[in-house]
């Protein structure tokens, strides 16, 4: 399976400032797309996208520490933004 691209990046950037998240960024890491912010000059993980298949991802969120955990959802790139907009917002919302 290909890595996510600058295609897949801008996409979910521009998802992301539809749903008013300006406070959110998104970067590629091998094949996943990671969501972060920039909390006193530091970059905090808050969840990635990982592509399992051509338009299928898996969502993974990170937890107070950072560190990645696995979630059963899996979905495409839109439905799992509004995943995160309906029962992930606390984890993504300013801090």
């Amino acid at each position: 399976m290909p890595n996510p691209d600058e295609r897949d990046q801008f996409a979910l950037e521009q998802d992301l400032e539809q749903n008013g998240w300006t406070h959110l960024n998104v970067r590629k890491h091998g094949k996943h797309l990671v969501i972060y912010s920039v909390e006193d000059g530091e970059k905090v993980n808050r969840a990635r996208l990982t592509k399992v298949t051509g338009q299928y991802y898996q969502l993974g969120m990170a937890n107070h520490r950072g560190k990645w955990e696995s979630t059963p959802f899996r979905g495409t790139m839109d439905e799992i933004v509004a995943l995160l907009a309906n029962d992930f917002a606390f984890a993504i919302a300013p801090m």
